[in-house]
């Protein structure tokens, strides 16, 4: 029985556990009930879960040999959702990121590898991560030892997509943005709004500041390489007029270039502060993630490629996809070891809206669920074979 056929056998259970797991959505580092749901399904099949970090579990299948990761995310947002579906999380988070449907997709093909295990020319190590929307989750278990006993010599993931044709997609280089969120801390001094000149402005410092650093995309990047640099939060003050002392700042840069993001962030502290500076007050600048730009390795991904395209002749459909300006932290694996992280395409058939991600509206199509699943195991399974 081909991986095709074996998936959509056991759709019920993928889409049970996906159903689950959307129900107690739960965000951050912190899943305590999504973690031990995942535990227990692994326990169930045979494996032995290890919690490599709090709610960051890794377990392995297999004979020894080269090691393939599959790595599975399973954080939600804090949202209110508003899909409508009978299963819908009611706790104020909610899965518009379709994490549930990774964790599910995972667990489908954990179930599918350890029937094969007998047969495996190597080893899968199955990644279940928290916190990939702070893009902390993947770092902190690299951190705790993930690509280490066994080594780790590939990786692979899925996102699933809701806007686009159904089926999977492929892509070769740049696959996802980078990401470096900052926060930009401004002293000035207080005073009376009446009197300005005995203070020093931290709100007029913060607005040159924004000014400026959008004047580096524009002036220093080439439009060739291209970045984009948003301001989500300026906060300061509650007075209409008062000075405040403080202000605060908190944006994010992101690029598909690496040598572009090596670059702003020499530039963007260097502008903050010199700014500062030229209206009096101080200013500090925080990186709070830092992620490279999620690279698909040229050479796996084309071996994956080849393998998906004989697998999926007349089951799915197999196309060529396109970079995401989102960002993703399986980009810190990719930075390590050769990687390939692939879209599961499953927009909701009967509705004439398709809902993006992270909109609380959001539907996907199980039906779609059981493709990715076979794509994993199969490409897990012949890549060991053929690099054994």
């Amino acid at each position: 029985m081909d991986n095709y056929t074996r998936a959509y056998e056991i759709k019920n259970e993928i889409i049970k556990h996906r159903r689950k797991l959307h129900q107690i959505a739960e965000v951050g580092m912190e899943l305590p009930k999504t973690a031990a749901y995942v535990k227990e399904q692994l326990v169930n099949m045979g494996y032995e879960p290890v919690e490599l970090i709090n709610s960051g579990i890794v377990a392995t299948v297999g004979n020894g040999g080269k090691t393939f990761l599959l790595r599975a995310d399973m954080d939600a947002l804090p949202v209110k959702e508003e899909s409508g579906l009978d299963f819908a999380s009611v706790d104020g988070n909610c899965h518009a990121c379709g994490h549930d449907a990774h964790t599910a997709v995972l667990l489908g093909a954990a179930k599918m590898l350890k029937e094969q295990e007998a047969d495996l020319k190597g080893t899968v190590k199955l990644m279940f991560q928290p916190g990939e929307e702070l893009l902390t989750g993947a770092g902190a278990m690299i951190e705790a030892g993930l690509l280490d006993n066994p080594k780790v010599d590939c990786a692979m993931a899925l996102h699933i997509r809701s806007t686009d044709q159904a089926g999977i997609s492929y892509l070769y280089g740049s696959r996802s943005a980078s990401s470096n969120n900052f926060i930009i801390r401004i002293k000035g001094v207080a005073a009376h709004g009446a009197m300005p000149y005995n203070g020093v402005d931290p709100i007029v410092t913060g607005a040159h500041i924004v000014l400026g650093l959008q004047e580096l995309i524009s002036r220093e990047i080439s439009f060739a390489e291209g970045a984009v640099l948003t301001f989500g939060q300026f906060a300061a003050g509650n007075s209409c007029n008062s000075i405040p002392a403080h202000a605060e700042l908190k944006g994010t840069m992101r690029s598909f270039s690496n040598k572009t993001r090596e670059y702003l962030k020499k530039r963007i502290p260097e502008i903050v502060a010199d700014v500062a500076k030229t209206y009096r007050a101080a200013a500090e600048l925080e990186w709070l993630c830092d992620i490279p730009v999620l690279v698909n390795d040229n050479t796996f991904t084309d071996q994956i490629v080849g393998y998906l395209k004989s697998f999926s002749e007349e089951k799915f459909t197999f196309y060529e996809g396109e970079p995401t300006t989102g960002s993703e932290d399986f980009a810190l694996i990719a930075n390590k070891v050769p990687s390939c992280m692939f879209s599961l395409a499953a927009p909701d058939p009967n509705c004439d809206v398709k809902y993006a991600l992270h909109n609380p509206r959001v539907i996907f199509d199980e039906d779609c669920f059981p493709m990715g699943s076979a794509a994993l195991v199969e490409s897990a399974v012949r890549w060991l074979e053929n690099n054994s």
